[in-house]
This record gives structure tokens, C-alpha cells and sequence, in this order.
């Protein structure tokens, strides 16, 4: 039962999709979107509530048992807890304003910080990319600049027709780059989905 009623769930749930989008029966359409997000919203609470147990559990074994760092768990404890207690009594809930400013304060503010540092990583491997070592390297290399070229001040100072180079280059070559992997992630999201269908691809299962 514990892989027959997954595939079962999965079979009904895929050909109520395929039948929605094939046949243009409006109530049908209604009724499958319905509970389809229905479905989905359960789904992703289910697996929040999972994941704070989680996390509580793995994170409070380690602030009992000091291990390396164990400072840092009991701040992402108080943290969710603090947050999780605002949220269940404040009569606005999340929209209660002095909750909506934690969440902008804290979460949104470190965020930006954190995003902000990864665009150091991106610099480091955006320069161990532009290497000249082969011919896609170099053609990487000369298309890169050109665009950068195309979007600043100082490219068009330089040659007035940097910025319509650029839009050639995103316009053309980048477009049919990215419809082309597209289609290939299309393709591949199809050939998955039938996997899933038929009961060949069972990794979502319980063991």
C-alpha cells in the first residue's frame, strides 16, 4: 500500500491535468484547478510544519550539546519561534504591522546582505570563465564585453553602435540559445512527467 496509493494518487492527479488542458470543458477546468491548489497549498504547509520539526529537533540537539558553533542554533531558534508566536497572536497575523516590520528588519535585510556577497563569487567565476584557453571561451570572452560595452556610458561614448550590437546579440543568438534549452528542458520535463505517470520513476515513494 505504500507505493500503490502514491501511484494511484499520481495517475488520477496526471490525468486529471492531461484531460484540463485537452479538452476545453470549463467545469472540469474549474474543478481540477480547484483542487489541484488545494492540494498543492496542503502539500507545501504540510512540508513547512515538517521541516520546522526538523530543523527545531537538529538545531536544539546541538545547542544542548555545545557542539562547534552552538551559538548559532540557539539564535535561529529564538528566531523562529519568535516569529512563529507573533504570527499565531497577533489578530492581523503576518500582516500585523510590527510583524511586517521584523520580517522586513531581519529576514529581508540579511537576505539582501547575503545576496550582496554572492556577487563576489559571481565576479570570481565570471573572471575564471572569461579565460582565453579555447575558441568557446574566447567567443564567451568577446560576446561578454560587447554586451557590457552595449549597456554602459562609456561604450556608447566610445562607438555609437555598441548598444544596437547588444540588442542584436540578446535579440538573436541569446534567444535562440535560451528557446533551444527550452525546448530541451521541455522535453525532459515530458519525458519525466510520463515516467511519474506510468510508475517507472518511483524515487518520490516511501521506502
Amino acid at each position: 500500500m505504500r507505493r500503490t496509493i502514491p501511484m494511484i494518487i499520481t495517475l488520477v492527479v496526471g490525468l486529471c491535468i492531461i484531460f484540463r488542458d485537452i479538452f476545453a470543458i470549463p467545469e472540469l477546468a474549474n474543478w481540477v484547478t480547484k483542487y489541484i491548489v488545494m492540494g498543492n497549498t496542503l502539500s507545501i504547509n504540510a512540508a513547512y510544519a515538517l521541516g520546522l520539526v526538523q530543523l527545531s529537533r537538529l538545531h536544539f540537539r546541538r545547542a544542548v550539546s555545545k557542539r562547534p558553533e552552538w551559538q548559532y542554533s540557539v539564535v535561529l531558534l529564538v528566531c523562529i519561534f519568535f516569529m512563529l508566536a507573533m504570527g499565531l497572536t497577533f489578530e492581523k497575523g503576518q500582516n500585523a504591522p510590527f510583524y511586517d516590520w521584523w520580517y522586513q528588519m531581519l529576514p529581508i535585510k540579511l537576505g539582501q546582505v547575503m545576496f550582496a556577497m554572492v556577487t563576489y563569487y559571481i565576479a570570481s567565476a565570471a573572471y575564471r570563465a572569461f579565460r582565453v584557453r579555447s575558441v568557446e571561451a574566447t567567443l564567451l570572452l568577446a560576446s561578454a564585453v560587447l554586451v557590457m560595452l552595449g549597456g554602459v556610458t562609456i561604450g556608447y561614448a566610445i562607438w555609437p553602435r555598441f548598444p544596437e550590437l547588444k540588442s542584436w546579440i540578446m535579440n538573436n543568438l541569446n534567444t535562440a540559445t535560451v528557446r533551444g534549452l527550452g525546448l530541451g528542458i521541455t522535453l525532459g520535463a515530458l519525458a519525466q512527467f510520463a515516467r511519474n505517470l506510468f510508475g517507472i520513476e518511483r524515487g518520490y515513494m516511501a521506502d
